[in-house]
């Protein structure tokens, strides 16, 4: 099965609205139904779905590990296949040994999408009906035939995400293009790490700063002489690229926090690509200058100098307007 950008969400595919507990497709696979009524409930189902279909997903569930911005948010969906199976045989071993009974009557998912943070959705907005239909939602998942929520179900902006499959193994690029001193060159106009369709290629981005909480200490295996870790970038979902970084980590101690966005730092979006790799540009010069370059976009920095490089990379691009 060959499906693109273009033609894997159409008119004609089906959609099914359905909740989750959590928001993980990079290690849960599929869509489940649980004990014979759910069974019954999935070949229903599949008589008048489309094969595939899509499955849009929000999230319910106030456990610990569970982003709490995500709570009640359309998190994503899948494109899910007829190939039914077991739970397990979808889902990588970390969730087998949890709710053994439940959603054992599982569908395959062969591509993810998750909603820009950004530009997420309200279930209770969406469906304004789902306070009375929840637990029906939830248990046996419901066909949305309303064609106005379908298309802005598929307009509001989305990147494709891994979705579980046992068989794919994860490779990374350790091809590095720096320029002398560390001053990093700017990427292509993509987000880097996920692609964005290129419907939404003309998002505004923002310039943004993440910071890496934690023994900077410890971390460095020497002094940091009371500077912090920092992570320099454009993006047009800022959080999406600090929950991508968060993600490439073990659980630990440290945690990346977003300390600063051109959005909200009282500054405007760049709505022209040219203009937020200037910004860019200036702030990781800035930074050669006055920090340490730990390689990528990565320096070792005081507040200050972030401060400072911060308000300079913005004073110096006219915003969608090209330099002063």
């Amino acid at each position: 099965m060959t499906t693109s950008e273009t033609d894997f969400w159409t008119d004609e595919t089906s959609v099914l609205f359905t909740s989750f507990w959590g928001w993980t497709p990079e290690t849960w696979g599929t869509v489940g139904w649980s004990g014979d009524r759910g069974k019954t409930r999935r070949a229903n189902l599949l008589k008048g779905l489309t094969d595939p279909f899509i499955t849009v997903c929000y999230v319910t569930s106030n456990k610990t590990y569970i982003d709490p911005k995500l709570k009640g948010m359309i998190a994503g969906f899948m494109l899910v296949t007829h190939e039914t199976g077991d739970r397990d045989e979808f889902t990588h071993p970390i969730h087998h040994a949890r709710d053994p009974d439940q959603w054992r009557h599982s569908l395959r998912a062969v591509r993810a999408f998750s909603y820009l943070p950004e530009y997420r959705l309200r279930a209770q907005d969406v469906f304004p009906e789902l306070s009375r239909t929840a637990r029906h939602v939830s248990a046996m998942g419901e066909v949305i035939a309303d064609s106005a929520v379908i298309n802005l179900l598929r307009q509001t902006p989305w990147i494709e995400v891994a979705a579980y499959s046992p068989a794919i193994m994860d490779v990374s690029n350790a091809n590095e293009e720096v320029t002398a001193g560390g001053a990093v060159r700017p990427g292509p106009d993509n987000e880097g790490g996920y692609s964005v369709p290129p419907r939404f290629g003309k998002l505004a981005r923002d310039l943004y700063v993440l910071k890496l909480e934690g023994n900077t200490n410890a971390y460095l295996g020497r002094s940091a002489e009371g500077r912090a870790i920092y992570k320099i970038g454009l993006s047009a979902s800022p959080d999406m690229r600090r929950q991508l970084f968060q993600k490439s980590m073990p659980r630990g101690a440290f945690q990346w926090v977003t300390v600063r966005t051109s959005s909200g730092s009282g500054f405007s979006a760049f709505n022209c690509f040219a203009d937020a790799v200037a910004a860019e540009s200036i702030i990781k010069k800035q930074l050669v200058e006055c920090a340490e370059w730990l390689g990528g976009e990565f320096y070792l920095a005081n507040e200050d100098d972030i401060e400072t490089a911060w308000h300079a990379a913005h004073a110096s691009v006219h915003i969608g307007g090209g330099k002063v």
